[in-house]
């Protein structure tokens, strides 16, 4: 499966709370690091897990939708791509003001790709294209 093709399904799967896709797209190698007010959290494959699992528990009663807003995309070998993007949350009704930055490395193996690293700036001001966009 091309790249994009697939990032697009991670995005919708993701979006939809498939904790069982999660679980097989990332990578059990996984290398993560989230920056949030300035502190620095290292994390891998079951803290990753856990953390959707939270996300998805937290937000299972409420109307909620993510936007992703993709910045750009880049080949780094034959077999994995980085991609940088924006979620940011639309919840009750409302744009919320933070969104998390993320900077994703995704890996072919074995016929499937896998979110092998990830960098987020969590909880930094939405992009202003994203409060036109919802206004």
């Amino acid at each position: 499966m091309e790249f994009k093709t697939f990032f697009e399904q991670f995005k919708e799967r993701a979006g939809r709370q498939d904790l069982n896709y999660l679980k097989e797209t990332i990578s059990e190698d996984l290398q993560a690091r989230e920056i949030r007010n300035g502190e620095v959290v290292d994390y891998h494959f079951e803290d990753s897990i856990s953390g959707w699992k939270q996300a998805f528990d937290y937000f299972a009663e409420k109307d909620m939708e993510w936007i992703y807003t993709d910045h750009s995309f880049i080949q780094l070998c034959d077999d994995e791509w980085l991609a940088a993007f924006w979620v940011s949350i639309y919840l009750e009704g409302k744009l919320l003001e933070s969104s998390n930055l993320f900077f994703n490395s995704y890996r072919y193996e074995n016929d499937h790709w896998k979110l092998i690293r990830t960098y987020i700036e969590a909880g930094v001001e939405t992009p202003l294209a994203v409060k036109e966009a919802c206004s």
